[in-house]
């Protein structure tokens, strides 16, 4: 198991900027730290050989090791006192739509401590509950009927300090015949000190040792504190909207603020709320009734929040130390290493990228940082027996994949479903991500290997140091924050080998830069395939919504498809209107986890513009080798399609063959699931090698393969793939317009 794991504040920095380290460190008395720049980061005995190199700065170690915990659970929190009711009884009220209906003890609305306070909950039979704490004494009543799972039900809890009785019902808002899911009871609880008080909690209440607990799986909406006691189907009634009376103490708007993590109290004391570890918003009430699918033209139906006892945005380490990066350090990929003198297993890397201030060189390459955070300690290849088939091959667990299978606290991927079945709308990277690191061997991809991610994108960064050439590192995170300003000065952009995330402000940068005679090498496959959106609140997390279509181990669930940060529709690019092939020329088409193929030169690759690619290059075959499967084309693979909007005059200079059997295309082609539609001999399935020129000279070559980056560095980087490479990026920096 791991013994170190780490995060920073940050992940994309200047020069003589600070970054804090946030460690968790077991069975080490100490650890130390440095900085290295990071060249090649693969692992694999076929490849170039690992690679980084030692910046000598003083991080100011040896650091005490000591062990941070990390919090799973989303729920809403309001801190602020105010005397909300004066006669000493109370009524609370909320909907529910629960998701985990009698899988333990779940809170639904909290108010005050676990000492001396009230909750209303579901218990462990999933019947709607209500306990009063106090003086060492706790009363609790129960429903004595379960709440059903995935239906809505009004729930509402009272105290009447005069007569002495706890009461609790739940309505069903529909009711079936033959269902009896209503339920109340009354109970005497008398002396007990009444009213709620700070803090309230939805979905969480505080427990013994004094953290949130007892996490709710399923929607709240409309939480409200009335005071007095009220009839319970007087509450029902008002809850559902069907009476204004009587008028609440607090009453909170969940759709309120709903691009950010704060809600809102409509009532008289403006007990206003944030969010915690970012439970999923603007998503269907129980009032959505199919009319309107964007949140914001109707909010009222869009007021629920889904939260998962598993939910988690930041783990809220405390910094360990700081470090101040030297201010002519150059443009690259850096890590912070931290590492045990005594115990050589006990490494862990944090990454940075630091960009350029001012001078900057001709070619920037983007860390395609959304996807390292969309694949976030993912546990993909856990699941072998199913995996495995999948990819036509045996799978390699590392320690991370371990580590994970023992620690779920270090929260989800965008590949995973959360304990309730949903969908995972968010990843952050304000945790530690046990597989964003260089040396991490991936599940797939031959002995010691990682093809996937971070260090199959340092195959990249060792291309261009074997080579030469000078290059800038900027992140997506910077890309989406500010637009194709951060391309000013570059002539060519290189994209990652997995590019498959995208916020419209970073597509919108790649079209603007082409549009102004830039020049952009995409250099992987799988790319632009997802709508991301970032927020512009909280910092470091990216939200997916998988709608309609794709490749997708979840989807959203109908109504839910509009993104909560941005409020924009979620899902393909290509669904959406704008297709890669518009951009890049080419768009993802199949998949395939064993085998990689070689392209075949097709007649364009004869046509004059193109022959700078092909300078020094013999032969039809191209790429019959590779890190990743054998070959230059394969794991995830693109096409160029005209129908989509791959330009007319591209020329579509070779294209891989004879994929093997695991290779299917994707679900957004597979318009009839006949045998037809699938196999080998699907014409669909290839990889397509793409270029083209744009405006003002501007230019575009694209590779249509994960798997290209592999071939790169295949034989120390002497091979014709990385040599068509170089003589893109070479023809890409010169200043000569393309015509």
């Amino acid at each position: 198991m791991l013994k170190i794991t780490a995060y920073a504040d940050r992940i994309s920095c200047f020069p003589g900027e600070t970054v804090d380290i946030k460690v968790s460190a077991t069975g080490l008395p100490a650890y130390d730290a440095e900085l290295r720049r990071i060249i090649q980061g693969d692992i694999n005995p076929d490849g170039p050989g690992y690679r980084d190199e030692l910046i000598a700065v003083d991080l100011g170690g040896p650091f005490a090791a000591r062990e941070q915990t990390i919090r799973i659970g989303s729920h809403g929190l309001v801190d602020k006192t105010a005397r909300l009711c004066p006669s000493g009884s109370f009524t609370l009220a909320a909907l529910i739509w629960p998701t985990l209906p009698g899988r333990g003890r779940q809170a639904i609305v909290s108010a005050g401590t676990a000492q001396n306070g009230c909750c209303l909950f579901l218990d462990d039979d999933a019947m709607a509950s209500v306990t009063l704490t106090g003086d060492g004494r706790a009363t609790t009543a129960a429903s004595g009927t379960p709440c059903r799972e995935r239906a809505w039900y009004v729930v509402v809890a009272s105290y009447d300090m005069r007569s002495g009785r706890l009461s609790v019902s739940q309505t069903p808002v529909k009711s079936f015949p033959n269902i009896d899911d209503l339920g109340s009871s009354s109970v005497p609880a008398r002396n007990h000190a009444a009213p709620p008080q700070a803090p309230f909690r939805f979905g969480a209440t505080d427990t013994e040792e004094g953290f949130p607990g007892c996490f709710f799986n399923g929607k709240i909406e409309n939480p409200r504190i009335y005071d007095g006691v009220h009839p319970h189907e007087t509450i029902v009634k008002a809850i559902l909207g069907r009476t204004a009376t009587p008028a609440p103490a607090a009453d909170w708007d969940f759709a309120a603020g709903m691009r950010g993590d704060r809600f809102s109290d409509r009532g008289p004391h403006r007990l206003h709320g944030r969010f915690l570890n970012l439970p999923h918003r603007a998503v269907s009430g129980c009032g959505w009734d199919s009319g309107l699918h964007r949140w914001t033209e109707d909010p009222a139906s869009y007021a629920a929040v889904h939260f998962h006892d598993d939910d988690l945005y930041d783990a809220g380490w405390q910094t360990d130390f700081t470090v101040t990066l030297p201010a002519d350090l150059k443009s690259g990929v850096y890590a912070v290493r931290l590492f045990s003198h005594e115990d050589a297993q006990a490494e862990y890397f944090v990454v940075l990228a630091v960009r350029a201030r001012h001078s900057r060189n001709d070619v920037v390459f983007v860390l395609p940082t959304a996807s390292y955070m969309a694949y976030a300690n993912h546990r993909l290849g856990i699941d072998v027996s199913e995996t495995e088939i999948g990819a036509g091959q045996l799978l390699q667990l590392d320690r991370h994949h371990l580590h994970l299978q023992e620690h779920p606290e270090y929260g989800l991927s965008m590949y995973e479903v959360h304990n309730d079945g949903s969908g995972v709308f968010y990843s952050s990277r304000l945790r530690p991500i046990l597989d964003f690191q260089p040396k991490v061997q991936g599940f797939i991809g031959g002995s010691g290997s990682n093809i996937w991610q971070f260090n199959a994108d340092t195959h990249i960064l060792g291309f261009l140091e074997d080579r030469g050439i000078a290059y800038d590192v900027l992140t997506d995170e910077d890309l989406d924050r500010e637009g194709v300003a951060a391309f000013d000065g570059y002539r060519a952009v290189l994209t990652g080998s997995h590019p498959e995330y995208t916020s419209t402000r970073m597509l919108d940068a790649y079209q603007r830069f082409l549009a102004k005679g830039g020049r952009v090498a995409y250099l992987g496959g799988n790319g632009f395939y997802w709508r991301i959106a970032y927020s512009e609140t909280l910092p470091g997390v990216i939200e997916c919504r998988r709608a309609e279509s794709g490749i997708r181990g979840w989807e959203p669930g109908t109504g839910n498809y509009w993104h909560q940060f941005t409020d924009e529709l979620g899902g393909l690019w290509r669904r959406i209107g704008r297709a890669p092939q518009q951009v890049f020329g080419v768009g993802m088409t199949a998949q395939g986890f064993d085998l990689s193929s070689p392209y075949l030169r097709n007649p364009s690759s004869h046509d004059p513009r193109a022959a700078f690619i092909f300078d020094g290059i013999q032969g039809d075959i191209l790429g019959d080798f590779g890190l990743n499967g054998g070959g230059a084309a394969g794991n995830e693979i693109d096409r160029a399609d005209f129908s989509l909007g791959t330009p007319p005059h591209a020329l579509v200079l070779a294209s891989s063959r004879l994929h093997t059997d695991v290779y299917l295309m994707t679900p957004e082609d597979l318009l009839d699931p006949t045998p037809t539609w699938s196999g080998t001999q699907c014409d669909l399935i290839r990889a397509d090698m793409v270029f083209f020129e744009t405006q003002d000279g501007g230019a575009v070559f694209s590779t249509g393969s994960i798997a290209w980056a592999g071939a790169m560095a295949w034989n120390g980087y002497d091979n014709h793939i990385a040599a068509i490479t170089e003589n893109v990026i070479r023809r890409f920096t010169d200043e000569t317009p393309f015509g």
